[in-house]
């Protein structure tokens, strides 16, 4: 299959699980005003120092196949604070999106990254939405998204932000 087939195939696949299964990842909009809190992190790193994570949404596609993660970044200091940084180091994900959140199994040990598309990009938000956003005010919190593919009896899950502490026995709604 040619490289543009096997994208153009990846995509559609993608498009059609968002908008079929109701997942968080269909919501590229970040909105923090009506998500509850799963849990919270703070900084466990002089580049996060004056931001906090927090988990509002960890749930499964009708398919049982895919796992969203919504979670958000808050500026809890009194300067703006950047939070491109938040890319993985151990993929080589095309473009700079949030690849660097990931799921662990707290039973397996097992460390989930996000899926990666057939171009090699993050399935995550990143700097090719609309929305992105690289740097907060003081008081500014934004949501973004990232979406795993975790085994179908995981029924919670550690959130790993980097540069943040984890964010430990999340449930899957």
């Amino acid at each position: 299959m040619s490289h543009r087939r096997l994208w153009t195939f990846s995509l559609a696949i993608i498009v059609a699980l968002s908008t079929s299964t109701g997942i968080s990842a269909a919501h590229p909009t970040p909105r923090t005003g009506d998500l509850e809190s799963l849990g919270t992190s703070q900084s466990s790193a002089p580049v996060s120092s004056s931001l906090a994570a927090e988990v509002h949404q960890v749930e499964r596609d009708e398919t049982g196949s895919f796992l969203s993660v919504t979670w958000s970044i808050e500026n809890i200091g009194n300067g703006q604070e950047g939070i491109a940084w938040l890319r993985d180091g151990a993929y080589l994900y095309d473009g700079q999106g949030f690849s660097g959140v990931s799921t662990l199994d707290p039973a397996e040990g097992t460390r989930y990254h996000p899926v990666m598309d057939g171009t090699g990009s993050c399935l995550c938000s990143g700097e090719r939405n609309n929305e992105f956003i690289a740097a907060l005010n003081p008081g500014e919190q934004v949501a973004y998204w990232s979406l795993f593919s975790v085994p179908a009896d995981l029924e919670t899950v550690t959130v790993e932000i980097p540069n943040f502490d984890p964010i430990e026995d999340v449930p899957i709604s």
